[in-house]
């Protein structure tokens, strides 16, 4: 009787409505932009700044590093490229692009 439940997804127990989240990557989130720096580019998740997530500012195909550090500073370009992982399952804030 597999189908009988349908909150029990496998080993897990799942709402109807996350497992589109839970089976998303940060690569498919709009969040996650690339930062062009002067030598390389970085995948970076633009939902650490306040600025992005509340939709004040649309949030753009690619941003310049010089951009980010001048609206949040060199802190927080670090903090968004440490938590951008295009492989690993997306956070709380996913949202599909679109």
């Amino acid at each position: 009787m597999r189908g009988a439940n349908a909150l029990y997804e496998g080993h897990r127990l799942m709402l109807p409505g996350l497992k589109d989240r839970a089976a998303a990557t940060c690569q498919g989130c709009r969040f996650c932009v690339p930062i062009l720096g002067r030598e390389e580019t970085r995948p970076a998740c633009l939902a650490t700044m306040d600025l992005y997530l509340t939709g004040a500012r649309r949030v753009p195909a690619e941003l310049r590093a010089a951009d980010f550090i001048w609206l949040a500073g060199k802190e927080a370009l670090v903090k968004a490229i440490n938590k951008a992982r295009p492989e690993s399952q997306a956070c709380g804030f996913y949202c599909p692009r679109g």
